[in-house]
């Protein structure tokens, strides 16, 4: 996972970040802010980050609403201890993976089983699957291959279903120029409805709809 740098700055304009996500206007770095622990998949691997630092930037106009906020690194995600690829990895493997058990997935994804049956009802409750096939077939004229059939049904299927598509969304959007980082699907149309609506898909409350109409992923 890749560590914003924190040594000196030789220069005033060094490693200066992003511009500000409300106003548009240059920022400076304001700190930082230590996580004590992050989980996260790397080539397909459960991988672990102790004491891991994120860096605080503000907005060079003071009277900006934006304040200050955390910038986050590729994967990263707001109020995540087990990063979005852990989800995704979890979810795929009820659905579609070897494993048929919560209690299974969980071992082999370091949490507890009360966790990958939350994530299993959120992801499918982020979309509807027939509405984001739509809009992969609208990406796609030659046509949608059919996500991985799903081995149980309701909303194990379901969620399995909303994985699978997001991941060839992200695809196609990769495919046509859309700044998306690299990774599982959920992880990166998430990540990019956070960097550029602000737009944060909490675990424990409702949720807005994705935006994945032409107009809201081309930027």
């Amino acid at each position: 996972m890749d560590v914003p740098p924190t040594g000196k700055r030789c220069k005033k304009h060094e490693e200066r970040p992003g511009p500000c996500p409300v106003c548009g206007r240059s920022a400076w770095w304001n700190g930082t802010r230590v996580i004590k622990r992050v989980v996260f998949m790397l080539a397909a691997a459960l991988r672990w980050a102790e004491q891991f630092v994120r860096r605080r930037a503000r907005c060079s106009d003071r009277s900006c609403s934006a304040g200050s906020w955390t910038v986050y690194e590729p994967g990263g995600y707001p109020h995540r201890t087990l990063l979005l690829s852990v989800v995704a990895s979890a979810v795929a493997a009820m659905a579609i993976g070897e494993v048929a058990t919560a209690t299974a997935v969980a071992r082999a994804h370091d949490c507890d089983r009360r966790s990958v049956g939350r994530w299993v009802w959120w992801v499918a409750a982020l979309a509807v699957p027939a509405g984001l096939a739509r809009t992969c077939a609208r990406l796609d004229p030659d046509g949608l291959p059919p996500p991985p059939t799903p081995r149980t049904a309701g909303v194990v299927a379901r969620a399995g279903a909303v994985i699978c598509l997001l991941d060839r969304l992200a695809d196609l959007l990769r495919g046509r120029g859309v700044a998306l980082e690299a990774g599982p699907g959920l992880a990166a149309i998430l990540r990019h409805q956070f960097d550029r609506f602000r737009v944060v898909f909490h675990l424990t409350s409702q949720s807005p709809p994705l935006r994945v109409a032409g107009e809201a992923v081309f930027a």
